[in-house]
């Protein structure tokens, strides 16, 4: 038994697949899912692994979401991967702290001698 294709129509054709130079063209698309909402506020930060209890650490906000947050600071013991226990908003005059926990997804060096952490939350 032989089987038939259709032949595609054009109009069929621009629909499936956008012609080629259109696709060259494109910028490339910002993976965040969410609006980030720019604020300045302490978060409190604190490894989850028990090697590195005794280290916390106190940033500043400076953008946030649902999923995540990117915090400044001055320490360098971060990396990507690293899971944290991350309270936020942190501070004597926040009515409600909430606690998450995280994952560093991206490090950036800044020229005034602190780190940009970008984080997923996870919980």
């Amino acid at each position: 038994m032989a089987t038939a294709t259709w032949p595609r129509s054009r109009a069929v054709e621009a629909c499936v697949e956008p012609p080629r130079e259109t696709r060259a063209k494109s910028a490339p698309r910002d993976a965040r899912r969410r609006k980030r909402l720019k604020v300045s506020l302490p978060v409190h930060v604190r490894p989850f692994d028990a090697r590195f209890a005794e280290i916390e650490d106190i940033g500043q906000v400076v953008d946030f979401t649902r999923d995540g947050l990117y915090f400044i600071t001055c320490m360098p013991h971060y990396f990507i991967g690293m899971r944290l226990i991350v309270t936020f908003p942190y501070g004597d005059n926040v009515s409600a702290h909430r606690k998450f926990l995280a994952t560093i997804v991206r490090l950036e060096h800044r020229d005034d001698q602190k780190r940009g952490v970008a984080l997923r939350f996870l919980l």
